[in-house]
């Protein structure tokens, strides 16, 4: 049997029984750490990170990650910001700001973006910890104006404004250069490989091509068993496959092939996993994109 989906013919969903646990990097805010597990499901690495919901493992081997102190969603004038960490947990930069700070990614000229939501802007920081560029979103700052935000390979800045219900591409120069309304709350985009957008969120994840058609969707509906809550910190694996943190939802994490075959997901009782949004595989070869 298959099923429809925009005009493309999909195999229907099948299921797969829990795999090789894969080993990951967890902004994990409801344990306030950033957690690395290891193929034995064991905690092989934490570090104390309030209210983080992105978290990178640098080439290096440093983690960077976002961090919000004494944490209220209805305030935006708590201490924050972005901070990088070596394995043997000495911290070896950090820039520090005010409200709520839900992304960063440091970038090829060693700069680092930062995405300040409460500001309603992204940052650009140097390894000084000097802002030396900001780029102004259409989104009003708030709670809700951006969730994760990535520098695309042309320079070009990609953001999932959740208030918004869509992603928005700002040039390097801060004018808008591309808006793809979603029919949900967004919460991660990428632009793929070859040169699509996948956008995910609250029960739905799509891919729209250059004209903004969708050519691949999936909700939660579709994968009844996972309980999906949010399509939060996604990356797409060499093969295609996407991993998936299912913040709040059933199964805490997942793999989903194109065919929306579940290839993996985390297995029930030990270890208990805590409420968190961004996850970076780490036996993935090359670039993350995440």
């Amino acid at each position: 049997m298959v099923a429809l989906l925009v005009g493309v013919l999909w195999p229907l969903p099948s299921r797969a029984a829990e795999g090789a646990f894969p080993p990951f990097l967890f902004a994990a805010e409801g344990a306030g750490k950033i957690i690395e597990y290891g193929r034995d499901r064991k905690v092989a690495w934490d570090y104390p990170a309030e209210m983080s919901r992105d978290v990178w493992r640098l080439p290096g081997g440093n983690v960077l990650f976002c961090f919000n102190r004494a944490y209220d969603s209805q305030r935006h004038d708590g201490a924050s910001g972005v901070m990088e960490v070596s394995p043997d947990k000495k911290v070896v930069w950090q820039f520090s700001t005010t409200g709520q700070v839900w992304s960063c990614q440091r970038l090829t000229d060693g700069n680092t973006l930062v995405g300040a939501a409460s500001q309603g802007k992204l940052l650009i920081v140097n390894p000084a910890g000097q802002v030396v560029r900001e780029i102004k979103l259409l989104s009003p700052g708030g709670h809700s104006c951006l969730r994760n935000a990535r520098q695309l390979p042309n320079g070009n800045f990609l953001v999932a404004e959740e208030g918004a219900g869509m992603a928005r591409e700002y040039g390097a120069d801060g004018k808008l250069a591309r808006e793809i309304k979603v029919g949900f709350a967004p919460y991660s985009a990428l632009r793929l490989d070859n040169g699509n957008t996948l956008i995910c969120g609250q029960q739905s994840m799509v891919e729209v091509d250059g004209a903004d058609k969708i050519v691949w969707s999936l909700t939660g509906a579709e994968i009844p068993e996972m309980g999906i809550r949010w399509f939060a910190g996604i990356q797409v694996l060499p093969g295609g496959n996407v991993f998936v943190c299912n913040a709040g939802g059933k199964v805490p994490f997942l793999e989903v092939s194109r065919a929306k075959r579940i290839v993996w997901q985390s297995p029930a009782g030990e270890p208990p996993f805590p409420l968190g949004h961004g996850v970076q595989r780490l036996d993935a070869a090359g670039r993350a994109c995440k």
